[in-house]
C-alpha cells in the first residue's frame, strides 16, 4: 500500500469515528476537545510502519493543515487530559469515594456500548438518544451522591 493510500485510509477512518453519534455524545461529556480526540486517533492509527512522527500530522482529516508544532501541542494537551482523568479516578479511589469494584460496571459498559449501538441501529432509530439520556442520568446521579460507592 502506498503512503498516499495509507494517509487517505487513515483520514477516512478518523472521519468515520468522529462522525459517529456515540463518539460525539461521549466526546461532549469528556475532558477532550474534538481536535484533541482527532489528534489522538490520528496518532494512534498512524503509528505503524515507516511513518515518522513528524509526518503524522498529515494524517489528520481536518480541512486546515496544521504545523508540526500545533499538532504536537494538541497531542500533548490530549494526552495530559487523559492522564488527568485517570488521576481523578485514582484520587477518588484513594480517598475511598470510589472503590475499585465500582469501576467494573464502567469497564463493562464501555465494552458493550459498541455492540449495543450496532444492534440498536438496526432495531430502533431512537436508541442512540436513549443511550445518551441513560448515560447522562447515570453520570449525574453518580456525581450528586455523597459517596460514589453508593451509586452501584
Amino acid at each position: 500500500m502506498s503512503n498516499e493510500q495509507e494517509v487517505l485510509e487513515t483520514r477516512e477512518a478518523v472521519r468515520s469515528l468522529m462522525r459517529d453519534s456515540v463518539t460525539k455524545m461521549l466526546l461532549g461529556h469528556s475532558q477532550l476537545t474534538s481536535a484533541q480526540l482527532e489528534t489522538l486517533l490520528t496518532d494512534s492509527l498512524s503509528q505503524g510502519g515507516e511513518i515518522r512522527k513528524s509526518q503524522r500530522r498529515l494524517y489528520r482529516p481536518s480541512k486546515a493543515r496544521i504545523s508540526r508544532g500545533a499538532y504536537n501541542r494538541t497531542l500533548i494537551q490530549a494526552q495530559n487530559n487523559v492522564i488527568r482523568s485517570i488521576y481523578t479516578i485514582l484520587l477518588l479511589g484513594y480517598l475511598e469515594l470510589f472503590d475499585s469494584s465500582s469501576l467494573q460496571p464502567f469497564l463493562e459498559l464501555s465494552d458493550t456500548i459498541d455492540s449495543f449501538v450496532k444492534e440498536a441501529k438496526q432495531t430502533s432509530p431512537t436508541a442512540i438518544e436513549e443511550l445518551r439520556v441513560r448515560l447522562l442520568e447515570f453520570a449525574t446521579a453518580l456525581a450528586r451522591r455523597k459517596s460514589f460507592r453508593d451509586a452501584l
